[in-house]
Parts: structure tokens; C-alpha cells; sequence
């Protein structure tokens, strides 16, 4: 059952009244020059990521220019489809702006986030289990993100909105990978999930240690991901600890990545030359992340049995066995 929208808090409300009438010449003046302004604030990297896409969307379909406000300037910076990057970090009295921002959101100036506050769900998880999302017909993360102001229509043929920066030291190391085993792929690989905003899509460190020792005959890996993580054996080469930007090159130039459901699916979900694999959780459905370069190694046979999902409320989730999700793995790869 949807829940009804939270009472607002009285002088809010009278603040909404005052600034509604800035809020729309603001929006009609940005739709006379034809400009989007798309912001997020916090630290999420992959829903930011979908940033590029949505603006891939947009600038197709309305041949408009997009500003973009993001935590992460320099990653955004590789979408051709965005006219300019601005960090709030960079903003002068950004507190203020932030607000400014919320009390102005319209038809031109959109934040980028899920809009479970605007039903009155205190988190995107809380909306989830509580039917939002079916009420939003089930919209994959892309557009889940808008699914209250965009139709489903804009995001059709959905692809990340990210390329590459010809960056030479990561094209001189791929290069050099291939000239010397050119017999073997190459994939990327994150074994540590990320567990701030839930711990149920992380298939752990160890079931990754056994994909490696049962594909390293076939596939050189390198590993990716924070300075301090777990490394694992029988890699190719650990490169650990680089940039973002770092971390798209060397996706677009790989064969295959494969890691937890999350940022490395949506970086490279704009390269589809590279196949993006992604274990199986019951955290959300396949469908939800899945790029048309995605494949979910250990989803259920019954799976699309099911009509509805909701997030799973417990933590009793299936667990794909390793062995079967590396022999499926070289079976994508090599049949």
C-alpha cells in the first residue's frame, strides 16, 4: 500500500509559497534557453554515473544543453553529452544553493535521486518493500531515479553516457597485456562489495578467490578497486587504489568485469563491446541493473517466474555457487 504524503512542516510549506513563483520564471527561463540543470549531492558514485546516461537521454531527445552539479566533477567530465561539470565543492555558499536548489526543482532543474521523500518513505529500501516502484511500474535504477516526473519513453534503448579519455598509460598497459597473451581475455575484477548502504549484494571475497582459480588458465584478471582491499591470488596485475577515470578507461579496453551489482556494471554499461558480469543476489531483480552488455551469473532458473519483486526484508539470500558461476562464466566467454 502506497502511503499517503507526509503533512509538510507548516513554515516550510509557507516558504514553498513565497518561492513558487521564483521557482517557475526560473524553470520557464531555463526552458526558453533550452538548459537542464541536474544535480546530486552525497557520495554515491554509481547513481552518479547514471548521471551521463540520463543526460545521453535527454540531449537525444531534446537537443538541449545540460549543467551538471556532482561530487564527482572529473568522472562526469567524460560524458560528451554533458556541457558542463560543476562540484559543490567549487560553489561558493553551497549550503544556501542546496536549498535553493530543492525549493526550485521543476521542469528544467532536477535532482538526480530516487523520490521515495516525495511519498513519504523515509528510504529508497522502506519504498521499495512498500510497492513505490510497482506503483512506478517497476523502472529499472536509471529511471527509477525520475520515474515521478519522466515517462518510461525517454529512457528506451537505455546505455551509459560515459567514454573513455584515451588516457596513454592505460592504453600502453592494455596493449602490452595483449601483445604478450593473446590467446587470453581480459577482465576486470572487484571483490569487495559495498556494504554502506547494505551488505545483501556482496558475494564475498572468497567465493571471487575461487572464480579466479577456476578461470586464470583462460582469463588474466586485474584487480581493481580501494588501496586497502583484500588482494587476491593468482591475478595478472593489481591495480588497486587508482582514479575513477582510471577505472573507466581500463574497463572500455577490457573484455569482461566482473564484480557485486553496483559501480562497475554502470561504468561499463557504456561500453558495450565489454561484458558486464554480475552476481546473483535476491537484493533486486536482474532486470533492475541490467545493461543490454549485463549478464547475471547465477540467477535462479524460476526467477522470471516471479510477477512482482520486492527487495528481500531478510537475510536469508541464495548464494551462487562459485564453481558453477565460473563455469558459466568461460561458457559466455569461450563457446
Amino acid at each position: 500500500m502506497i502511503k499517503d504524503l507526509k503533512p509538510l512542516n507548516n513554515k516550510f510549506i509557507l516558504i514553498k509559497r513565497f518561492t513558487y513563483l521564483l521557482k517557475t520564471i526560473i524553470n520557464i527561463f531555463l526552458k526558453k534557453l533550452n538548459i537542464f540543470l541536474i544535480w546530486r549531492s552525497g557520495k554515491a558514485i554509481g547513481d552518479q554515473v547514471l548521471i551521463a546516461g540520463f543526460a545521453k537521454c535527454l540531449k537525444s531527445k531534446k537537443n538541449c544543453s545540460i549543467i551538471v552539479i556532482t561530487k564527482y566533477p572529473k568522472l562526469l567530465s567524460l560524458s560528451p553529452w554533458i556541457d558542463r561539470v560543476l562540484s559543490p565543492d567549487k560553489i561558493p555558499f553551497w549550503y544556501l544553493i542546496y536549498y535553493g536548489l530543492k525549493l526550485t526543482e521543476g521542469e528544467r532543474i532536477i535532482e538526480y535521486n530516487f523520490p521515495y521523500k516525495n511519498f513519504g518513505y523515509n528510504s529508497h529500501i522502506e519504498a521499495y518493500q512498500s510497492g513505490l516502484y510497482q506503483y512506478l511500474n517497476e523502472p529499472p535504477i536509471w529511471h527509477a531515479h525520475v520515474a515521478d516526473r519522466f515517462g518510461k519513453e525517454l529512457f528506451e534503448n537505455f546505455s551509459g553516457g560515459l567514454e573513455e579519455s584515451k588516457d596513454k598509460v592505460v592504453t600502453q598497459i592494455i596493449k602490452s597485456i595483449r601483445n604478450k597473451n593473446a590467446e587470453f581475455k581480459i577482465g576486470i575484477i572487484n571483490p569487495i562489495g559495498k556494504a554502506t548502504f547494505t551488505k545483501a549484494k556482496i558475494y564475498g571475497f572468497k567465493n571471487y578467490q575461487r572464480i579466479i582459480n577456476l578461470t586464470n588458465s583462460k582469463i588474466l584478471w586485474i584487480q581493481v578497486g580501494l588501496q586497502n582491499d583484500q588482494v587476491l591470488q593468482n591475478i595478472h596485475k593489481d591495480l588497486r587504489g587508482k582514479s575513477l577515470e582510471f577505472l573507466v578507461n581500463i574497463i572500455s579496453l577490457s573484455d569482461l568485469v566482473l564484480a557485486d551489482e553496483g559501480l562497475m556494471n554502470h561504468i561499463a554499461g557504456s561500453f558495450s563491446n565489454v561484458n558486464s558480469y554480475v552476481t546473483f543476489s535476491e537484493f533486486s531483480p536482474p532486470k533492475y541493473y541490467s545493461y543490454s552488455n549485463t549478464i547475471t551469473l547465477g540467477e535462479p532458473d524460476n526467477l522470471n517466474k516471479r510477477n512482482n519483486w520486492s527487495y528481500s526484508k531478510n537475510n536469508n539470500f541464495i548464494v551462487p555457487n562459485s564453481t558453477e558461476l565460473a563455469e558459466s562464466l568461460l561458457r559466455y566467454e569461450f563457446d
